[in-house]
C-alpha cells in the first residue's frame, strides 16, 4: 500500500506558480501520488496534465442542483442548501458537496488503496514542506473557521476516508435537525458533518502552512480579491489574514529560507500585509481615543 494521495478537488485556480508550490512542498517530500478531479471545460494544458496518475475528469452540468435530483430521492438537501443564500453554502458548497460524493461513490476503491488522503484544492499555495502524518487522526490546518471548521485542506486516514466523504449523506438526512444554527456556511456545515458520522473527535490541528490564490482572470464563485502577490505575474491573495498566518507559522529557520528563496516576494507581500494590518488596528484605536475623549 503507498502512503500519500494528495486529491485536488473543483476548479484549476491559482496558476503555475500554486502548483509548483504543491509539487515543491508536498507530493516530492510526501512521495505522494497526485489525483485530480475536475470539469472538462477547465482544463488547457496545464502542469498537473502531466503529473496526476489519477485523473478523474467530469463533464459539469449546468445547474449542479440537477445532481442532487438525480442521485437522491429524499429532497432534505435543498432544504439545507436554501438554510442560507449569503453565505456560499448554497452556490458553492453545494457544488463542493457534491464532488465529494462523486470522488466518495467513483473513486473510493482508488482511495482506499493509499494509507493518508490529502482532500484539498488546486488554489493552495504551500510556502514549505508538508508535514507526514502516520497516525489515524484527521489533520486540519488551524484557522479559517468561521464559526465552523476550515474545509480546504485534511489529511484523512484511508480507513475513515467513505465516512468523511459523505457530507451530502448528512446533509440530505434529517439528521441535520440535531445540529440547528441562525447562521450556516460551508464551515458550519463541515463541523456538523464531522459531529454527526463521530469524526470529529478524531480531528487535531497544526499550524497552517498555505493560503490560497486566484489569478485574476480565474472563475470565483465567492469572494474577489483585492491583494496581489509582489512580482507573481497576476496572482492575488484571497484571503490576506489566511496568507499572514501561514509565514507566521513558519520556524525561523523557515522564514529565513523562504526570504533567501526564488520566493522572496512572498516574504515582501507578508510585510506589507503586517504593516497594513498593523495601521489598520492603530487607526482604529485612535479613533476610539478620539470617541472616549
Amino acid at each position: 500500500m503507498n502512503n500519500y494521495l494528495t486529491v485536488l478537488v473543483g476548479h484549476p485556480r491559482g496558476g503555475e506558480k500554486t502548483w509548483t508550490s504543491l509539487y515543491k512542498n508536498v507530493l516530492d517530500p510526501l512521495n505522494s501520488d497526485l489525483a485530480i478531479l475536475t470539469g472538462s471545460k477547465w482544463l488547457n494544458n496545464q502542469s498537473f496534465l502531466s503529473i496526476a496518475k489519477h485523473q478523474w475528469i467530469i463533464e459539469e452540468p449546468d445547474d449542479w442542483f440537477t445532481y442532487y435530483e438525480d442521485n437522491f430521492e429524499s429532497n432534505n438537501w435543498k432544504t439545507y442548501f436554501e438554510k442560507d443564500k449569503t453565505t456560499g453554502l448554497y452556490n458553492s458548497g453545494s457544488i463542493h458537496f457534491a464532488l465529494k460524493d462523486i470522488l466518495l461513490k467513483k473513486h473510493l476503491h482508488e482511495l482506499e488503496a493509499y494509507r493518508q488522503i490529502i482532500v484539498s484544492r488546486f488554489d493552495q499555495f504551500y510556502v514549505s514542506n508538508h508535514k507526514k502524518f502516520h497516525d489515524d487522526s484527521i489533520w486540519i490546518p488551524e484557522g479559517e473557521n468561521y464559526f465552523g471548521i476550515c474545509d480546504r485542506h485534511a489529511i484523512v486516514p484511508s480507513s475513515d476516508i467513505k465516512q468523511y466523504l459523505d457530507i451530502v449523506g448528512y446533509v440530505n438526512s434529517k439528521n441535520t435537525e440535531n445540529y440547528a444554527a441562525d447562521f450556516i456556511n460551508c464551515e458550519v456545515a463541515y463541523m456538523h458533518h464531522l459531529q454527526s458520522s463521530n469524526l470529529i473527535g478524531k480531528v487535531k490541528r497544526f499550524k497552517r502552512f498555505q493560503f490560497t490564490t486566484t489569478k485574476k482572470e480565474d472563475f470565483n464563485r465567492w469572494r474577489t480579491p483585492e491583494y496581489k502577490i509582489y512580482f507573481y505575474n497576476n496572482i492575488y491573495l484571497k484571503y490576506p489574514d489566511e496568507f499572514i498566518d501561514s509565514v507566521n507559522g513558519l520556524n525561523f529557520l523557515d522564514k529565513f529560507k523562504l526570504l533567501l528563496s526564488t520566493n522572496f516576494s512572498l516574504y515582501l507581500t507578508y510585510l506589507y500585509m503586517v504593516s497594513r494590518r498593523g495601521l489598520g488596528f492603530l487607526k482604529k484605536k485612535l479613533v476610539n481615543f478620539d470617541l472616549s475623549s
